[in-house]
């Protein structure tokens, strides 16, 4: 489902979620028989702080979704991560999914959400 809301999830699925903030849309939300995987994707052509806050909430969206058996893949490229390595490799460590979009074209997402 792309641009999932817990309204649109409750409605499609019939699960609720609970969520931080009532304006948030997950780019794309997938049911595999009950077990909810949510997929935030991005590219970053060039560094600068937007990517460090990214990251930053990005792991605390992850240990959120996951507190809720929600798993959390994040997809992300470019070459702006080449200078801002720190907050990338902060996620890596704590969380289970990061992809990129090599990553996708070898079919992991497929592999992942089996």
């Amino acid at each position: 489902m792309p641009q999932a809301t817990a309204k649109k999830i409750k409605a499609s699925w019939d699960i609720d979620i609970k969520v931080d903030k009532s304006s948030r849309i997950i780019d794309f939300s997938v049911n595999n028989n009950g077990k909810l995987y949510f997929i935030e994707t991005n590219f970053y052509g060039g560094g600068g702080s937007k990517l460090k806050s990214t990251a930053t909430e990005y792991v605390k969206m992850n240990e959120y979704w996951n507190a809720q058996g929600i798993e959390f893949i994040w997809v992300t490229d470019g070459a702006g991560w080449l200078s801002t390595l720190k907050p990338l490799r902060e996620y890596f460590d704590k969380a289970e999914y990061l992809l990129n979009l090599e990553m996708l074209k070898n079919n992991i997402l497929k592999t992942i959400l089996k």
